[in-house]
């Protein structure tokens, strides 16, 4: 992805999604979910304080995302995400970083319903065995990030982050297909699945297609007719996954 050519303002993509839930991703999941079982991974967020009151979700509010991946096979990543984001929040230096090493910095427009929301984020890849030892307590959370992802909430986040102050929440099982092609799209297709102690379980199929900003909207209309085509039924109410998780996480803490 090369991002948006010209003087107009730094956006690589637009990351289009499309969610099901219930019955729903399981009609999705044998609709478009290739046979060979996909990457399975284990996915934490971060929120906080430890103290929060109930349903306070600090961090996500102030659109803060801190997510941390446990995958299949030895690797592992940890992300720090920004949506919404605010452009003007972000400072020159870093619309001008893209990738230092294992660490990539993405500006994508988020595109699900009829919400498109602009998000930055800046995912590091990690040994699986880091992220495994921080997620079981053995190790501190501030570890799992490297000190150009804490500088970037420094500098562009809406509150400061005490990373001795949060608590990780998960998992939440995920199962990945990517390069799902169908006709002429190439998808990503992602199932989350989460039991909690409290409250009926949760069940997520999201197809997913990053695109370049110019003619996003015919690529979108594309998918839609697609799925039509192919009997399935997206929910009409295209909530973030994240959110949902992390009301459901919070709430057995």
């Amino acid at each position: 992805m090369t991002g948006s050519a010209g003087p107009g303002p730094r956006l690589d993509a637009v990351e289009l999604k499309v969610t099901f839930s219930g019955a729903r991703a399981e009609v999705a999941a044998k609709a478009l979910a290739p046979d060979d079982g996909g990457v399975w991974c284990q996915v934490f967020f971060c929120e906080g304080p430890r103290h929060r009151h109930p349903g306070e979700l600090p961090l996500l509010e102030a659109g803060v995302i801190l997510r941390l991946r446990s995958r299949q096979g030895r690797k592992g990543d940890a992300t720090v995400k920004l949506r919404p984001c605010r452009r003007a929040r972000v400072p020159a230096h870093w619309l001008d970083f893209h990738q230092d090493g294992d660490e990539e910095f993405r500006l994508e427009s988020d595109w699900a319903g009829e919400r498109q929301v602009l998000a930055a984020a800046l995912t590091g890849t990690r040994d699986r065995r880091d992220i495994d030892e921080v997620t079981a307590g053995h190790r501190p959370l501030h570890t799992a990030f490297s000190r150009t992802q804490e500088r970037f909430l420094d500098d562009c986040a809406d509150l400061a982050v005490d990373f001795g102050q949060l608590t990780v929440h998960g998992p939440v099982r995920a199962q990945r297909w990517r390069g799902v092609r169908r006709r002429h799209h190439e998808l990503t297709v992602e199932r989350w699945s989460l039991a909690p102690r409290t409250g009926p379980p949760l069940d997520w199929l999201e197809v997913s297609e990053r695109v370049e900003p110019e003619g996003a909207e015919v690529v979108r209309a594309s998918l839609l007719a697609l799925l039509r085509q192919l009997g399935l039924e997206p929910d009409l109410e295209q909530e973030s996954k994240t959110r949902r998780v992390l009301e459901a996480l919070t709430r057995d803490a």
